[in-house]
């Protein structure tokens, strides 16, 4: 058994031991049946009895860990699986360093970080100081110029806004031609 790194415990969730699960790769959950969790520089084995994926990310309850006081001492524990359990088919495309331009905003800035919430992909943009999250879906996609390192995006009326604060004109640098 190869163990490759897989991702952390964020915090506890509800009084009977569950946990949310961090990460960042595919896998195949349906064959997920134990998680090392390293501590002290050994990694322990807690068998998987369920995983549900919800708004908050994936919730894990582990075998042996049925109250919060136990839930809690795993919080911020890095963990191992077994690297036949990654799901290697979905290659994902790295846009830190694309710039995001806008169809209504224009050039919002530079991606500096993507992430996966377990639902979607999101992207990071540092707009004039102000961290803009936006949630890569296809929809809003008008066009992506690998070679230039862009990707040409139509966000839902109103979602920049939530984060710099305004639906006024003088925020929006307008949008020539794309």
């Amino acid at each position: 058994m190869n163990l490759v790194h897989f991702g952390y415990f964020g915090k506890t969730q509800g009084l009977k031991g569950q946990l949310v699960l961090k990460t960042e790769l595919n896998f195949f959950a349906d064959d997920l049946k134990v998680l090392f969790v390293e501590m002290a520089g050994e990694k322990a084995p807690y068998f998987v009895a369920n995983l549900k994926e919800t708004n908050l990310g994936i919730l894990v309850t582990l075998e042996d860990v049925d109250v919060i006081e136990k839930a809690r001492a795993l919080v911020g524990k890095q963990l191992f699986i077994d690297e036949v359990l990654l799901d290697k088919s979905e290659a994902e495309m790295d846009w830190t360093g694309f710039e995001l331009i806008d169809k209504h905003y224009g050039p919002l800035g530079i991606i500096s970080g993507v992430t996966d919430n377990g639902q979607q992909v999101l992207l990071n943009v540092d707009h004039k100081g102000k961290e803009v999250i936006l949630p890569l879906v296809e929809d809003f996609i008008e066009k992506i110029d690998e070679a230039q390192k862009k990707i040409y995006f139509n966000a839902p009326e109103g979602l920049i806004d939530v984060y710099l604060g305004s639906a006024s004109g003088d925020e929006r640098d307008g949008m020539k031609d794309l």
